[in-house]
């Protein structure tokens, strides 16, 4: 185990890079990236609780979205006025958002599993090292 310290942003992103390579093989490599993606939900968890938007909100989407999907060309005119109707609810919304980036700004630390260069996949691509490289020795 290896303390890395990060902003929670990066943190973020080496946790999406684990999914993505959460299923190619090595017992020694899967258990670094099962561990490290525990680790990662428990330390990042209350940033998700934070970014989860309302049901009232989640309700003005999917009607933005059944706009977009049945009048492409009008869309825009239309979605405006709902954000007009919903301008409280949008604004929260913003407001919420801001905070959320100002909070992944922040650095923390963390420890977790490293895995060596030995222990990489062969299938592992270059985008995938990319992606996970802050646990990589």
């Amino acid at each position: 185990m290896t303390t890395i310290n990060a902003t929670k942003a990066e943190f973020v992103n080496l946790i999406n890079g684990l999914f993505q390579v959460q299923e190619l093989q090595g017992k020694k490599f899967g258990l670094a990236v099962s561990r490290n993606i525990t680790t990662l939900k428990k330390e990042l968890q209350h940033l998700e609780d934070l970014g989860k938007p309302s049901e009232e909100f989640m309700k003005l989407a999917q009607k933005v979205n059944e706009i977009s999907s049945t009048d492409p060309e009008n869309s825009k005119i239309e979605i405006d006025k709902l954000e007009k109707e919903n301008e409280e609810l949008v604004t929260l919304r913003r407001a919420q958002m801001n905070n959320l980036t100002e909070l992944m700004k922040a650095e923390i630390s963390i420890e977790l599993a490293t895995v060596s260069e030995k222990l990489l996949p062969n299938e592992i691509t270059a985008k995938q090292i990319n992606n996970i490289e802050k646990i990589i020795k």
